[in-house]
């Protein structure tokens, strides 16, 4: 059903991401059907996370939202075992991967949950609760008709404001250049929530902590120089 104006009451969310899933190895099926139960988190829209209940530790909490085979996600909370992590992810190959790395390492600080992001971040996660956000290579959506599919948006940027804690990081991380600079715009468009690390209107140096992907080495080669923007939460103000 629709207004006077053809618009429908009821618009359909924008998706970042399509569904293009192989099968499972037998061993990521193995993961689903032994590790998940230890490591997945099964999540109800609308219902906010208790990261106490999720992790055996209180710690800072990182999110990253897409992260695709999950290896460099697993290295960094390898790396990182004094922060909690959450990966949130879609596709089932991926989830399968980084379960097993999580038994293969021995991972204690790293949870996964299958969803979109944006609603997680959007409706499960308390505001200012998360140290970081990360989102490394998302889909570029290159064709003109399709940006409006790119995940980092003026909305999702209001949504990171919510959750980050004050201080709190968001970083992205593109080698699609025209991409890049969009991403670089809308962040410093929102200079009331977040400061440039770089400075306004520059790209940040690759930190040590995000590992080199092959991904990357490969994009390199090509001739596709991966940008990263790190941006930093300003102080919350706490009213009331």
């Amino acid at each position: 059903m629709t207004s006077a104006d053809s618009t429908p009451l009821h618009p359909r969310p924008i998706r970042s991401f399509v569904l293009r899933e192989g099968r499972l190895t037998v061993a990521q099926e193995r993961a689903f059907r032994e590790l998940w139960s230890r490591f997945g988190v099964e999540w109800t829209p609308g219902k906010v996370l208790d990261w106490t209940t999720l992790f055996e530790h209180a710690q800072p909490v990182t999110v990253e939202i897409g992260f695709g085979n999950g290896e460099s996600l697993a290295a960094m909370a390898a790396a990182a075992p004094e922060r909690n992590w959450l990966g949130i992810e879609v596709h089932r190959p991926g989830i399968g991967h980084v379960l097993l790395e999580i038994e293969r390492l021995g991972l204690r600080n790293l949870r996964v949950l299958r969803h979109d992001a944006v609603a997680v971040l959007s409706e499960g996660i308390a505001p200012a609760s998360v140290a970081a956000v990360q989102l490394f290579f998302p889909d570029p959506w290159p064709k003109r008709r399709h940006h409006k599919r790119r995940i980092l948006s003026p909305q999702l940027v209001a949504v990171l404001a919510q959750v980050l804690e004050s201080g709190g990081i968001f970083h992205a991380a593109t080698d699609w250049e025209p991409y890049a600079a969009q991403m670089l715009e809308t962040l410093d468009a929102a200079a009331l929530w977040f400061e440039n690390t770089a400075g306004a209107g520059h790209f940040a140096p690759r930190p040590s902590s995000r590992p080199l992907t092959r991904f990357e080495q490969r994009g390199e080669r090509l001739g596709h120089p991966v940008r990263d923007v790190i941006f930093r939460r300003r102080l919350v103000q706490v009213t009331g």
